[in-house]
């Protein structure tokens, strides 16, 4: 299989490509740049395509000059950087996906996978929210993902595109950059096994749902690869674990005491992650695709102090 990752650059997309590439698929990453270095280990084995998702021009040469068998739609601003920047949100993240659905009908791309989020739900949810549940988000990075559910259903419906999305939680996993309200979780984690301090932006008692970055990039192979006759709809929740703020920060002391982590709320993030969901019923993606994650909260801080340590191989953080 050839597979084309957009937002390929990034976090999940590097994670992604090098479990694509390990089990033989041939990999194009697509991102709005790459500077020297970025690509690491994955340098010289994979393909690389330079485009902006919000001029259809770009996305159309990428994949008319590729031709993948396969999409996995990563890429988009993130909710804190949407919030500063709902235009520019607006263009990469709406105008994109339509860009990357219609790209895919015009050149036969057999299927496209998206990382939708929990903030396409609003605030006032059940907890757990149901996989089928009013989706009425209070941010632009919420209703972007709200608007390439439904317009990927369209595309799976009615044009012939095979489109699946997963609606994942906040990924945790050294090397994850800022630009998020949710990547508190990481750094809460990530600086004290750095041995750094860290003031969170977060109250205490902040919960949202989260996930290890190799559980993340196993939703999306899975339900890449899972039979559509076995599928019963386009979208899906997936869980991993759901600890407050503070809980994670007692978890980690527990293995780093002398962990530096002094909490200073921001209102705007604040507002942000309140109208997430606190945790997410998965369970028609357990029974339709065999999803259930294999990483908590206390194997996440094992992967991440393997990092800081500099420890290789399997057990290290981030799978490569």
């Amino acid at each position: 299989m050839k597979a084309l990752i957009t937002g390929g650059g990034g976090f999940i997309g590097q994670h992604l490509a090098s479990e694509l590439l390990a089990r033989g698929d041939q990999v194009v990453l697509m991102d709005i740049g790459f500077h020297p270095g970025q690509l690491g280990p994955l340098e010289g084995r994979v393909a690389t395509a330079v485009g902006n998702l919000a001029l259809f021009t770009d996305v159309l040469d990428a994949v008319r000059s590729h031709r993948p068998d396969s999409i996995f739609h990563l890429g988009a601003l993130l909710s804190a950087s949407a919030e500063e920047n709902p235009i520019g949100a607006y263009h990469v993240n709406i105008d994109g996906s339509f860009h990357v659905l219609e790209a895919s009908r015009m050149f036969g791309v057999k299927k496209v996978v998206y990382t939708s989020s929990i903030a396409s739900f609003g605030p006032g949810v059940p907890d757990p929210v149901p996989n089928e549940c009013d989706q009425k988000p209070t941010t632009m990075y919420g209703v972007s993902k709200v608007f390439t559910e439904r317009l990927g259903e369209y595309y799976s419906r009615d044009l012939g595109v095979d489109f699946r999305a997963v609606r994942l939680p906040s990924i945790l996993g050294a090397g994850r950059g800022g630009g998020g309200a949710s990547a508190y979780s990481t750094f809460l984690i990530d600086k004290p096994a750095r041995g750094q301090p860290f003031e969170c932006f977060c109250e205490p008692r902040t919960r949202i749902p989260l996930l290890y970055v190799d559980d993340a990039v196993r939703a999306l192979r899975l339900v890449h690869d899972a039979p559509r006759a076995g599928l019963k709809r386009c979208a899906y929740n997936v869980q991993g674990f759901s600890p407050t703020a503070q809980q994670m920060l007692d978890a980690v002391k527990a293995k780093v005491p002398r962990a530096e982590v002094t909490f200073k709320t921001d209102p705007k993030m604040q507002a942000i992650l309140d109208s997430w969901p606190r945790s997410l019923d998965d369970s028609a993606a357990r029974e339709e695709w065999g999803w259930s994650p294999t990483v908590d909260l206390n194997g996440t801080i094992d992967r991440y102090l393997a990092v800081a340590r500099g420890a290789t191989g399997p057990g290290a953080a981030g799978g490569r």
